[in-house]
């Protein structure tokens, strides 16, 4: 199967890589040059450019719309809807299937036990963008696939800045540094491992007809049972051979305060209700029909810590080089 995959980012080259090793071949489409590859096609582009889509489009028989915007929901809704609506039309058009990354942003009335079907239960401008998103995809005649996943983990986070155990637990204790909790330390917090995630695309992609029969599913990616932000910084601190330092545990009204004066306070301020209380994502029929299971826990906590020593080990200043 060809697919194109628009978007190089923590989930998309996770897709590339996995449809590499399946046997599969790969268009990239990405607004910015990269190096070559073996057995990679590079489109560089705007994908709201006609003939940078068509081209990038050329062979596919799949679409993983992985482009995202700044963590500002301004931004979002001035710049995802035409460029998803650009993408569905390319879709359509082709006659092939598009699947989606989606978050739990749209679901957060419900995201402390997420089951699959519920309704979309916006709680800020964020969800609400999500919400006009998943609401244009279902209107669209082209097929599409929507698969919702909880914050993310795994290899690919690594450096990013964009998955938050990642940076402020992961990152930070592979650094010797006090990890940063924003949220309740205690509550129940699913994380979704990026591989599983693109798997699930990926299989979503080839069973289109089936899975989404009526022209649009909202399908939940794999992801292991939950676990707390403290228990995780203790598996972290364990696997890294630390002592367990109490972490620095942002309190809800400090987010709260600061929205006013930072883009990133504000943008978080909108989601607490997922990090300061349970947030659960329940299995769906990919797990449950489709027999994708997810990545054990453990396993996954321990891909992503490698990556962040590794990623740690590989710095000037861990080289006791100059920078």
């Amino acid at each position: 199967m060809h697919h194109l995959v628009i978007g190089e980012g923590q989930i998309g080259r996770a897709i590339i890589d996995h449809a590499l090793a399946n046997g599969d071949s790969v268009t990239v489409l990405r607004r910015s040059p990269a190096a070559p590859e073996p057995d990679l096609r590079r489109v560089t582009g705007d994908l709201l450019d006609p003939g940078v889509l068509a081209e990038a489009l050329s062979g596919a028989e799949a679409i993983h719309a992985c482009f995202h915007a700044p963590y500002d929901a301004r931004i979002w809704a001035r710049e995802l809807p035409p460029r998803e609506l650009a993408v569905l039309d390319a879709a359509a058009s082709a006659d092939i299937p598009v699947t989606f990354p989606e978050s739990m942003y749209a679901f957060q009335g419900g995201a402390s036990d997420l089951a699959e079907g519920a309704p979309s239960t916006p709680r800020d401008a964020k969800g609400e963008v999500r919400e006009l998103l998943l609401a244009q995809r279902r209107a669209h005649a082209a097929r599409t696939l929507s698969l919702v996943a909880a914050d993310l983990w795994g290899p690919t986070t690594v450096g990013t800045g964009a998955a938050v155990v990642t940076v402020m637990l992961i990152e930070r204790i592979a650094a010797g540094a006090r990890p940063i909790v924003v949220g309740d330390p205690a509550a129940p917090h699913t994380l979704t491992f990026v591989p599983d995630l693109a798997e699930a695309m990926l299989h979503a992609a080839r069973h289109a007809e089936r899975l989404a029969p009526d022209g649009d599913a909202v399908l939940h990616a794999p992801s292991a049972p939950a676990h707390s932000q403290t228990e995780l910084i203790a598996a972290v601190s364990a696997q890294l051979g630390a002592r367990v330092r109490r972490p620095l545990v942002v309190p809800r009204v400090v987010v709260r305060a600061l929205s006013p004066l930072s883009t990133l306070a504000r943008e978080l301020h909108g989601i607490t209700g997922i990090w300061y209380a349970p947030c659960v994502l329940q299995p769906g029929i990919l797990t449950t029909q489709e027999g994708l299971q997810p990545t054990s826990w453990e396993d996954a906590l321990a891909a992503t810590v490698r990556a962040a020593a590794d990623a740690r080990s590989s710095t000037p200043e861990a080289r006791g080089v100059a920078a």
